[in-house]
């Protein structure tokens, strides 16, 4: 095998890679993003059934509304509350302040592991033209590496980023 046929699979292998990496990774990187939206809509829901006890149905009104209004029975500790909406209406707006934050986290990662994926794929492609200049220089071997460790790494980083967010 020549090193001209070494660099071209090693070209067609990130390139392939990447692709799957970019269409399955990305497929649950979405996937992750409508389960968040998900659980935002429960959390709203949730805190709209907490309240009922106080203000009856509180469905036609805003969610800014609702949000202040509990907001105002939790840090004057209503006794219209009933006990277990005492315990449940703060961890549900702790939850749904601390929405944004992750919804940012993981989103900054599927961009950043869609765009990592994109520029290697590109790189390869063009790459493919360059096959002899790249089997003659010296810094190919490393590049290569650089390309396939940062791919792990990239994708390494956007799993925890969905598994925590």
């Amino acid at each position: 095998m020549t090193d001209t046929t070494t660099v071209l699979y090693a070209l067609s292998t990130l390139a392939q890679t990447c692709a799957a990496l970019a269409a399955f990774v990305g497929a649950v990187g979405i996937y992750k993003l409508q389960l968040q939206r998900d659980e935002h809509r429960r959390t709203e829901q949730t805190i709209r059934v907490l309240l009922f006890p106080v203000l009856g149905n509180v469905a036609p009104l805003p969610f800014d509304d609702v949000l202040t209004i509990a907001r105002t029975n939790v840090a004057e500790r209503s006794p219209l509350l009933q006990a277990d909406a005492r315990v449940r209406l703060p961890r549900a707006l702790a939850d749904w302040d601390d929405f944004t934050g992750r919804h940012r986290r993981v989103t900054r990662a599927l961009f950043m592991f869609e765009g990592w994926n994109l520029l290697v794929i590109l790189v390869s492609l063009v790459g493919f033209n360059y096959v002899l200049a790249l089997a003659s220089c010296p810094t190919t071997f490393w590049a290569l590496w650089a390309a396939a460790v940062g791919t792990v790494a990239v994708t390494a980083y956007c799993v925890v980023a969905w598994t925590r967010g």
